[in-house]
């Protein structure tokens, strides 16, 4: 046995996979992390929409109906400091949600800009010589990488006041003015690239959309798509200082929603389209219509697609490359045939109605035209691979999916309850904890779990020996997918992920405090 151990070890790089490890679970970690702040843009959206005339004009079929001022300002305002709030919210994220990283991010964003602002060379086009939401992305990095390295920090005594915590803001300024000094005097020609890659992709026409939508929807099981959406929605082209498709839609680019608009007819027609094909395919229509239907009803008017697309990503990935490639193709048509919308929060009902009537808007009513009949090729697309691969699509029970026929997300939506004999008991355990309980469980237990952080529907953890999870149990209990790469794990819970990772975190700190008492 040793012998063979060292061959192997003999002939892989060492540490070139946990190196690779490393590197993609920081990026499923960063886009974690920019949730946080784009969570903010619907109520800025929706402050921003109300204020404008035009809107009211609409609504209240007169030409002399004025805006509301204080809302279209309200909404501004959170639109005009997204770099700050980037900062905030991605140290805050990144540092496990401590407000002593969030306060350094602040801190550092507000020195850095002011700093860079001194060295960076003024003149013609000096409105393009800012980094807008790249500064936050950066000093939200450096605010959280120096909160974790220093917060247990000890300084002598005469300085101790400043030790621990209170050491991460110092130690986060200083940082930030050699960082501003340094990008203020680079920044004009990696400036200059970026603005050569957003020419590049606008120059391709409505192949640039459509190749952001395939990757977009490609990129949802590791939870990159966050990453490119940054780029194209906060940093791409440029409206009079504003950078990003959504940031300049919204600030009235006449231009602008091209890299939005096609993802209207796929959440509100095809998405819910293709859940209806696996209800008229399932063995058990009932359970896959009490699985579904409520997913495409949230998907039809607020564009949350994720609990309809983890139904099938696991268990039919052909369905998900097929979803991917039309969601391409709606994004190039969209664009081909100058349909520009975009979106606050998502491409849902909502959203459609708000912006329909926005100056900047252009064809939107062809929107409904390609929900028609993307619906209809989704229907029969998945249909007839549902039926010709016998996929385990919700509903289809054990002949397909080795499950019972309802494995896949109503557990995931509410967790197991607790035993009827807990349950008669005033010190029954919450839910989430019991669900969290047996989750680290099915894990390994709470030694094999080097860290564990969620996102919308799914929980993103480092896991030291991964061959010692229990996957059947971890879908028994309610998910919907596990993938695995290397030591980067990914467990699919649903729409309660976020809770059940606090929950988790907390038992695993309780238990290690416990065995640090013992030792």
């Amino acid at each position: 046995m040793s012998t063979i151990d060292t061959s192997s070890q003999a002939t892989t790089p060492p540490n070139s996979s946990n190196l690779s490890n490393r590197v993609l679970g920081a990026l499923q970690s960063l886009g974690r992390s920019l949730m946080l702040p784009v969570a903010v843009l619907p109520v800025a959206a929706l402050l921003l929409r109300f204020g404008q005339a035009d809107l009211w004009q609409a609504i209240l079929q007169n030409p002399n109906a004025t805006g509301i001022p204080f809302l279209a300002d309200a909404g501004g305002a959170i639109f005009g400091n997204l770099p700050m709030i980037f900062a905030v919210g991605i140290a805050f994220g990144l540092a496990g949600g401590e407000g002593a990283a969030a306060l350094s991010g602040l801190v550092g964003f507000l020195i850095f800009t002011a700093v860079f602002n001194d060295f960076i060379p003024l003149g013609k086009g000096a409105h393009n010589n800012n980094m807008d939401v790249l500064s936050g992305i950066l000093m939200g990095l450096v605010a959280a990488w120096l909160y974790r390295r220093y917060h247990t920090i000890r300084l002598p005594d005469y300085l101790g006041f400043f030790g621990g915590r209170r050491f991460v803001p110092i130690i986060t300024g200083l940082a930030a003015v050699v960082l501003g000094v340094i990008f203020g005097f680079v920044w004009q020609p990696v400036q200059a690239g970026i603005n050569a890659l957003g020419v590049g992709i606008i120059s391709l026409g409505p192949l640039g959309p459509g190749i952001y939508g395939f990757l977009n929807r490609l990129l949802i099981p590791l939870g990159l798509h966050h990453i490119i959406n940054s780029y194209i929605w906060f940093q791409l082209g440029d409206f009079h200082g504003t950078h990003g498709d959504l940031q300049r839609y919204f600030a009235g680019d006449p231009s602008a929603g091209l890299f939005e608009s096609g993802f209207f007819p796929m959440m509100m027609f095809g998405l819910p389209a293709a859940a209806l094909a696996m209800i008229r395919q399932a063995r058990y229509p009932k359970v896959a219509a009490g699985i579904l239907l409520s997913a495409a009803f949230a998907s039809f008017l607020t564009g949350i697609t994720e609990p309809i697309e983890f139904a099938f990503i696991f268990v039919a990935p052909v369905l998900f490359v097929i979803h991917a490639l039309l969601t391409g193709t709606l994004l190039f048509i969209s664009a081909l045939l100058n349909i520009k919308i975009a979106f606050g929060f998502s491409a849902g009902l909502i959203d459609y109605v708000l912006n329909f009537t926005k100056p900047n808007t252009t064809n939107a009513w062809l929107v409904l035209v390609l929900g028609v009949i993307y619906g209809v090729i989704y229907y029969f697309l998945f249909s007839i691979c549902i039926r010709v691969f016998n996929l385990g699509t919700p509903g289809r029970g054990e002949a397909s999916t080795g499950l019972s026929a309802d494995w896949i997300l109503p557990e995931s939506q509410r967790g197991p309850a607790p035993s009827k004999e807990k349950a008669k008991t005033a010190a029954a355990v919450d839910s989430s904890d019991t669900l969290a309980t047996q989750i680290i469980t099915a894990l390994g237990g709470g030694s094999n779990i080097e860290s564990v952080e969620g996102c919308i529907t799914r929980l993103r953890l480092f896991i030291a020996e991964p061959d010692k999870i229990d996957e059947s149990t971890l879908k028994s209990l309610g998910a919907a997918g596990v993938m695995k790469q290397g030591k980067v794990v990914q467990v699919v819970m649903g729409m309660q992920s976020d809770n059940i990772a606090s929950s988790m975190q907390r038992i695993l700190k309780e238990s290690g405090a416990e065995e640090e008492a013992e030792k």
